[in-house]
């Protein structure tokens, strides 16, 4: 289990984070909450990419998977070279097929990131992180910019591929969290 402790931060003065404790336990947890309650800057610091200026992070892994905002994909790569580079070793293509098929983008390795639309490429970042072999899986507004049917299917590939591990869920949508049949942690 991982646990932020008393976590505070503030950038130029202004609060965005107050006294935030929380526990992250195996399973999915949705992290709820308007638009600039700080839910991307306590990811952050979960990831250790940002300080906090009091608390503490306590139980966290060395690898974590991780989805951002952005989906940070390498544009004049393939799909399979973009999952390669993220992956290394760990990369097997049989399984990167798999989870491009459940998040309904099949025969895609080859396809120039380039090409794809929006919501192709929310999926591939997706797929990358479901298949990083980590043991904490961070998804910040996975499912932003999918329509209804798509966003099924990503919540079930979700689903499937957390199994076995804790995964740390942003959305705004309490529907989501629902079908992702999350915990639920309000900011």
């Amino acid at each position: 289990m991982i646990e932020l402790n008393d976590i505070s931060k503030a950038f130029e003065g202004k609060p965005v984070l107050a006294h935030v404790s929380l526990q992250v336990p195996g399973g999915i947890t949705c992290l709820m909450g308007v638009s600039g309650r700080g839910k991307t800057t306590l990811l952050r610091i979960l990831l250790g990419l940002e300080a906090p200026d009091a608390g503490q992070v306590i139980g966290r892994p060395e690898r974590i998977a991780v989805q951002f905002q952005e989906d940070r994909l390498v544009e004049t790569l393939t799909v399979g070279r973009n999952l390669k580079l993220a992956l290394g070793r760990a990369y097997d293509e049989q399984r990167a097929e798999s989870c491009l098929t459940a998040l309904g983008l099949p025969d895609s390795l080859g396809l120039r990131v380039s090409t794809l639309s929006g919501g192709m490429k929310r999926r591939v970042s997706l797929a990358r992180a479901l298949l990083f072999p980590a043991p904490l899986l961070v998804l910040d507004e996975p499912f932003q910019g999918l329509d209804d049917a798509t966003r099924q299917r990503a919540i079930a590939a979700v689903r499937a591929y957390a199994r076995d591990r804790a995964a740390l869920v942003v959305t705004h949508d309490a529907d989501d969290a629902a079908a992702l049949g999350a915990n639920l942690i309000n900011l």
